[in-house]
């Protein structure tokens, strides 16, 4: 009795590094795909949603006061098939939604924000990543999100 519980104390944290391991690998490959679809950079895009008002409309997970109800919640965003039920969830139509949604869809509730195409393609790439929404308990979506904490503490403080 004695024997098995001490192999499972001395397997236990050497399966936890394991999986910790793989889940990383796996998040580095999916930010790699994020990135080269989108042609967006991640990091920037909370605060852009915050300034340009998406956080006071959507909630998005990731994103500081982002508790929004006029429009849908925006986790899980790269599972769903469409966009705004009428586009197809392509990179190129995300980027171009957010941009002006209105000219696809003029009877939307979300304005055109006529933000920079560089500016969209950043949001783009927040809500395609693995943090935003169903992934987001993995160990490198709570270091992100540990890190960003702390940046912002700094740039406030």
């Amino acid at each position: 009795m004695r024997a098995r519980w001490w192999a499972i104390v001395a397997v236990a944290p050497i399966a936890v590094l394991a999986h910790s391991l793989y889940l990383y690998s796996g998040m580095n490959d999916d930010l790699a795909w994020v990135r080269s679809v989108t042609g967006g950079d991640t990091d920037r895009a909370p605060r852009l949603m915050i300034a340009n008002g998406c956080a006071g409309c959507h909630v998005i997970p990731g994103v500081p006061g982002a508790t929004g109800t006029t429009g849908p919640s925006l986790g899980g965003y790269a599972q769903r098939g469409f966009i705004a039920g009428v586009l197809p969830n392509t990179s190129g139509n995300l980027i171009a939604w957010i941009r002006r949604s209105r000219d696809m869809a003029p009877k939307s509730a979300m304005p055109n924000t006529n933000v920079s195409e560089q500016d969209a393609r950043d949001m783009a790439a927040f809500l395609y990543e693995p943090c935003n929404g169903f992934s987001a308990l993995k160990q490198s979506c709570l270091e992100r999100w540990w890190r960003t904490l702390r940046r912002d503490g700094k740039e406030r403080g």
